[in-house]
Order: structure tokens, then C-alpha cells, then sequence
């Protein structure tokens, strides 16, 4: 941490709780590189210096911002009660319910992942293997489990139907995903560009198998995730303007309130028990004695997510 000796004296003082100051010493060393170059302590930074860095720490969910901001705020107050040099209190006027965050880590519609996807892949008529890494997209944005993404076979597809169909759950196929899923279904091989030489292919064969995602060679779900992080990371190093950088959560949570969206335009009450209780099944956690707590968590999670699709809403506004 910089300015340890400080901060190690403000968590002392702030919480007795040994969670609440493990939180505090990850807020801190998120800071500390920024704080080295700066050459100051984060108090005495300006709002704009703080928030991309508290962006980070906080992601897209609401629940996870409060519990950063309030130690924040209690730093800042902490400094301006102990006579701190040059404290700036401007971090604790600004106004945390706007949705700037959310809006640029999911997308709004599937045109909206489309152009996503465009800015980091080949086109799909290059007939090259980002084929598959559009699908592994696609399939999160229809709500397929990320565990289960490598196990999608080809004969799961449905085209007439326009739906995947895998566990006895249909998942749709959106038209902007439908050029990518044709090859992903009918190539035996694709188009491999030599890095060297642009100008020049060769067609290679995917690995044998009936598996939707499937490439020149195996891929487990920890592999595939950190190539596609590269390939998204290493694009907006190029050019700064990917819309959103991609993840498999991100895309998830933007296909979920985008279907719940839709059913809400048609009448349908907006309702996430179903989504919670899938997300809470098989998992254990530890609850306070009483009748029908368990269901009790369910309902605080399908909140949360309520909380996080209204906030996604205003996004489509701005």
C-alpha cells in the first residue's frame, strides 16, 4: 500500500472485522501504482482520478459497488478528521447511481453484440476459426451455462427452430448469430492466415468430434477464456474502440435482462425467481437459523438482479 503507515492506521480505527479489512487492503493496492505515479495519496485526488480505478474494483453488479464506495468515503473523512494535507472531498459529492459503468460492460441488443464482435473477430465469411469464438459468445448471450458451452453438439442446433437445444432447454439463435453457427456447423475445416504473410491461407482441418466449438485442437473452458481475453485485450490495445470489453458474464447478463426486456414489452411481469434459484441450485451457503431461509436468499438474489435490469434499462435511454 502507499502511504502504508496511513492507511494501516485508518483500517485499524474503521473496523475490528478481519473481512472488512482485507476489503480495505484490496481497495488500497488497487490504488497503490496509480498513487506511485501520481506521487499523492488518493485523498487528495480529484473525482476524475478516482472513479476509472473504482470502475474497475466495482464491475458491472450494484451490490459489489456499495461496499467499496462506503470504505472510500470513510477513508476521505478519516484523512479530513486527522488533519491530512490536501484532502479532496470531492469523491463524496459525486452521485454513484448513474449507470456509465453498466453501460459500457454489456450490450443492449443483439445487433449491439454483433457490432461487438465484428470489431474484434474476422468477418464470418473468412471462414476462419473466430467462427467459433463468435459462437462461444453467442451461446452466453442465449444463456447457455458457461460449463456447458464445450459440451453444445452440432446435431443441437436447430435452424428451423432457430434455438439450440441442449439439457431438455431450448436457447435461442438470434439472427445476427446465424452466419457464424452455419459455419461452426457445416465446416470440417477453416481458413488459417499465417500471421507473416496476410496475404496467404491454407485451409486446416478442426479436430475431429461433433462438438459445436471446436477448433484445430482441444479446448477446456480455462483456455478458451483466456484466448478470447487476449484476443478482446489485444484489440482494444490496437484500437481503443471495442464497444464493450467482452467477457462471458458480461455478454450472460446482456442476454438475460435483453429476454426479460422483451417479455416485459409484450406484458409479462418482470420476474427473476426462476434465474436466481437456478444460480443458487446445488450451491451451499451458510444461513442464520429460521424457517425457509434458503427460499429467503433466493429472493434477496432475484432483487439484486432486478436492481441491475432496471439500471441496464436506462442504459437503452442514453
Amino acid at each position: 500500500m502507499y502511504n502504508a503507515e496511513i492507511k494501516s492506521k485508518f483500517i485499524k480505527e474503521y473496523t475490528t472485522s478481519i473481512s472488512v479489512r482485507k476489503l480495505c487492503e484490496t481497495i488500497f493496492n488497487a490504488f497503490e501504482a496509480k498513487e506511485r505515479e501520481w506521487g499523492e495519496d488518493l485523498c487528495t485526488r480529484c473525482a476524475d482520478d478516482i472513479m476509472p480505478i473504482m470502475e474497475k474494483l466495482t464491475g458491472i453488479r450494484a451490490s459489489s459497488k456499495m461496499p467499496i464506495i462506503t470504505v472510500l468515503h470513510g477513508y476521505i473523512r478519516w484523512c479530513m478528521r486527522n488533519d491530512i494535507p490536501n484532502v479532496c472531498d470531492e469523491i463524496l459529492h459525486v452521485n454513484f447511481s448513474n449507470n456509465s459503468n453498466l453501460k459500457h460492460q454489456t450490450v443492449r441488443n443483439p445487433l449491439h453484440l454483433q457490432l461487438c464482435l465484428n470489431a474484434v473477430f474476422k468477418p464470418e465469411s473468412e471462414k476462419t476459426i473466430d467462427n467459433i469464438f463468435r459462437c462461444f459468445y453467442w451461446l452466453a448471450y442465449g444463456g447457455v451455462a458457461e460449463e456447458n458451452i464445450l459440451k453444445i453438439k452440432r446435431s443441437d442446433v436447430d435452424f428451423e427452430n432457430m434455438v439450440v437445444r441442449y439439457d431438455g432447454e431450448d436457447f435461442p439463435i438470434y439472427t445476427e448469430a446465424l452466419p457464424a453457427f452455419k459455419n461452426c456447423v457445416e465446416l470440417n475445416s477453416f481458413r488459417y492466415i499465417h500471421p507473416g504473410y496476410p496475404d496467404k491461407f491454407v485451409y486446416k482441418d478442426r479436430v475431429n468430434g461433433d462438438e459445436l466449438i471446436r477448433g484445430f485442437g482441444s479446448y477446456s473452458i480455462p483456455t478458451l477464456r483466456a484466448k478470447l481475453s487476449q484476443r478482446v485485450n489485444e484489440k482494444r490495445t490496437e484500437t481503443d474502440d471495442t464497444p464493450i470489453k467482452m467477457s462471458y458474464y458480461r455478454v450472460w447478463i446482456s442476454g438475460l435482462f435483453y429476454r426479460m426486456y422483451e417479455r416485459e414489452l409484450a406484458g409479462i411481469p418482470v420476474d427473476f425467481y426462476s434465474t436466481a434459484l437456478k444460480f443458487t441450485e446445488g450451491k451451499v451457503y451458510k444461513l442464520s437459523k429460521g424457517r425457509n431461509k434458503p427460499q429467503a436468499y433466493v429472493r434477496r438474489v432475484a432483487r439484486a438482479y432486478l436492481n441491475d435490469y432496471r439500471r441496464w434499462k436506462m442504459t437503452l435511454s442514453v
